[in-house]
């Protein structure tokens, strides 16, 4: 036998009401539906389930017999089983895993640390860097709740993105580097030492493809993989790198270093935050994509 749980709801506001009208008026129903759910589920179960009595509807021995475990059900379903979770992040004492490259912890992580720390000071932060082929199912497993940064291998459907804002590179030299003024000559960009930086990020990727569209072939005296050593390899040289400009401006605070400007434009590129389908309604991961956007973003609709 199948039965509606909608059909149920009639039965339990009957018993409680004594009527049919008082039951439909509690279910917001009109009196017509009510009646025909009792014309259902009498013949559904083979019994009449409530019998007048004077200005009542008297429940029979059937009715009187499923009532109590139908609440039962009624509550489970409507208390424990619909609602969305709700999340409150002062309560939170889980961890929360970011994925990014060395840049973006540089760049992003004390904002976000300090955020997360105000609404949520139980949570756990971790971040971690993984390989482009892993990121997908790192965020379908829920090991990775975000993965945030220039990651342009995410593109499947199944992958929700976010722009957050549009970011550039630029050039990076000692303070007492012989190259004056704030823009160099392409003579003076071929000429120079360069040092390659290949980290698990994807923007020296494309300035590469972009020399390689130019025909720009640079002269590289140092590969390195991070972008944290910079300030000291270019102290003593006369060394260059192009970085990511957020990450010039942390050496020019903190090392002997400026910035000088490329001699050719050079085209900028979205920085993002991404999340699996599966967790899109998710109350925590909403939450802290929200927490995200007003941390690092520009306002901007979340596209599959």
């Amino acid at each position: 036998m199948k039965t509606d749980l909608n059909l149920l709801r009639v039965l339990v506001a009957i018993y409680d009401t004594g009527s049919v009208s008082a039951a439909a008026q509690r279910l917001a129903m009109s009196q017509p539906a009510a009646s025909a759910a009792l014309s259902r589920l009498r013949a559904s179960l083979g019994d009449q389930l409530f019998v007048r009595r004077g200005s009542r509807m008297e429940a029979t021995p059937r009715a009187q017999h499923i009532i109590a475990r139908t609440r039962e059900v009624i509550q489970v379903i409507d208390h424990e089983i619909l609602p969305n979770p709700e999340f409150s992040p002062s309560r939170f004492d889980g961890e929360l895993t970011l994925c990014m490259s060395e840049i973006g912890e540089a760049v992003f992580l004390p904002a976000l640390y300090r955020r997360i720390r105000a609404e949520a000071p139980g949570a756990r932060l971790r971040t971690i860097g993984l390989l482009p082929a892993e990121l997908e199912g790192a965020l379908y497993e829920g090991r990775v709740d975000s993965v945030l940064g220039y990651f342009p291998d995410l593109q499947s459907h199944f992958i929700f993105q976010q722009r957050l804002y549009s970011h550039d590179l630029t050039c990076l030299v000692r303070q007492a580097h012989p190259l004056a003024g704030p823009r160099m000559t392409l003579d003076e960009f071929l000429a120079m030492d360069h040092v390659l930086v290949r980290d698990d990020g994807r923007s020296q990727e494309m300035f590469e493809q972009e020399l390689a569209a130019r025909g720009i072939e640079r002269k590289i005296a140092l590969h390195t993989s991070h972008y944290m050593s910079l300030g000291t390899l270019i102290n003593d040289s006369d060394l260059i790198v192009v970085l990511p400009r957020a990450v010039a401006e942390l050496h020019v605070r903190s090392a002997n270093a400026r910035i000088i400007e490329p001699p050719f434009p050079i085209r900028r590129y979205d920085l993002k935050q991404y999340w699996h389908r599966r967790f899109h309604d998710d109350p925590k991961s909403i939450w802290l994509r929200t927490l995200i956007q007003g941390v690092l973003g520009e306002p901007a609709p979340a596209m599959p």
